[in-house]
């Protein structure tokens, strides 16, 4: 089938176009044309004024494992290892444990794709999530290569930097791992430790870097390497973040990420916002919004090695993340400053996952299984069974949760937990 995207804003993210269509194949789940030529197609997806179309908003950190609700510390830490044992003897954890790990999977999915995510890289070892992200409704990174940490206290995720680094060159994947997420002498050591083994290069994508130093920064830069800046995690755990606009400044390519709920933000749309506010609070000057909105897409699209994915183009992935255009921000501002209520349709490789129900007659247009539910009040259609999910969550747990990054209104009761 091939349908056409008319009306709203199309936001590429280099460029702002008007009355331009958008034809997908969903054959080859791309974008096969874009123009104001209207080529003769299946359907027509008709968008309204304040419809803004934004590629398929990746989340460039999560670990969809720790996907739970509230956030676990008593911070700032000097490292993030006290902050673990911390988390692993609050009772939450013994909670969050009543849960699978594919419930924290589906959960950890659907909180992304109510802010607009349809791509995530869930940094956890091969061997605990190859099962379970294959099947969820967001595309979750599977070709990568990692370690937990640089330092001697790491989890051991991995077989070695210069294995793990080795392989990602091979294969032309990204190498990712958490680096200088602390201030002991060990943690601050973390570029010199990847320099030294050859493993510093463009396909490294380094998460947190909250020590980095000027001489850091530079390094990266001229090394080519990546950076992952969640900077709600950061402040929350260390009252700190990485040096963001000397990074910036030095051309290193940034993205963004949440990590997970019990560290980090609600979802990414709350971490851009975070992003944003601290940005200013730091340096006494605005981020430009249209850097944070390429830090999720194009940017996290390249660190990632997603080629054909956070761009609106032809030959790219049909992925797209709509947002109601705010009346007193720019197309960019309106992302930056968006909420859960403010996601109007979600598309991953041409197919509806999340949107308003004004689209539902293109959502019937596919042969996926939908359910409308409420979201924070309001009618939406949602992939796969929400509601049964939510309820069976709630069942588990012995009690009806209330997780902000999944507001899904019960409207059964628990009486039918089996």
């Amino acid at each position: 089938m091939k349908y056409a995207i008319e009306g709203g804003t199309i936001v590429t993210p280099d460029f702002i176009l008007h009355d331009v269509a958008v034809v997908v194949d969903t054959e080859t789940k791309k974008i096969i044309h874009m123009g104001k030529e209207r080529l003769p197609v299946d359907m027509v997806l008709r968008l309204g004024e304040e419809d803004i179309v934004f590629p398929g908003l990746i989340n460039a950190h999560d670990h969809l494992l720790g996907t739970y609700y509230p956030r676990v510390g008593k911070g700032p830490y000097l490292n993030w290892y006290p902050w673990d044992n911390d988390l692993k003897s609050h009772p939450l954890y013994e909670e969050r444990s009543r849960l699978s790990n594919k419930d924290l999977y589906i959960l950890g999915a659907y909180r992304n794709l109510l802010s607009g995510v349809v791509s995530v890289s869930d940094h956890m070892p091969h061997a605990v999530n190859q099962d379970l992200i294959k099947n969820l409704p967001v595309f979750v990174l599977s070709q990568y290569s990692l370690e937990h940490e640089c330092s001697s206290y790491d989890l051991r995720w991995g077989r070695g930097i210069t294995v793990e680094h080795t392989e990602a060159k091979q294969k032309n994947i990204p190498f990712i791992t958490h680096l200088e997420e602390g201030f002991d002498e060990e943690a601050t050591l973390g570029v010199d430790i990847l320099m030294e083994m050859g493993a510093l290069d463009e396909y490294t994508v380094l998460i947190h870097g909250i020590s980095l130093s000027d001489e850091d920064v530079q390094i990266l830069a001229r090394q080519k390497a990546n950076l992952v800046w969640c900077p709600s995690s950061n402040y929350y755990m260390f009252q700190t973040t990485a040096p963001v606009k000397k990074l910036l400044e030095a051309g290193v390519t940034v993205t963004l990420g949440t990590d997970s709920p019990m560290s980090g933000g609600l979802h990414l749309l709350d971490e851009m916002q975070f992003a944003s506010s601290l940005y200013e609070k730091l340096y006494g000057e605005k981020l430009d919004p249209a850097v944070l909105v390429r830090m999720v897409t194009v940017n996290a699209a390249r660190v990632l090695r997603l080629f054909d994915q956070g761009q609106i183009a032809e030959g790219y992935r049909a992925q797209f993340t709509v947002i109601k255009a705010s009346r007193t921000h720019n197309v960019y501002e309106s992302l930056v400053h968006a909420d859960l209520g403010d996601v109007r349709l979600v598309i991953r490789d041409g197919v509806p996952l999340y949107g308003e129900r004004r689209f539902l007659d293109f959502f019937s247009a596919f042969k996926k299984h939908y359910q409308q539910v409420t979201i924070l009040g309001q009618d939406r259609i949602l992939v796969g069974r929400p509601i049964h999910f939510y309820q069976q969550i709630c069942c588990k747990l012995g009690f009806q949760k209330k997780l902000p990054f999944f507001p899904i209104t019960l409207v059964e009761e628990m009486s039918s937990c089996q």
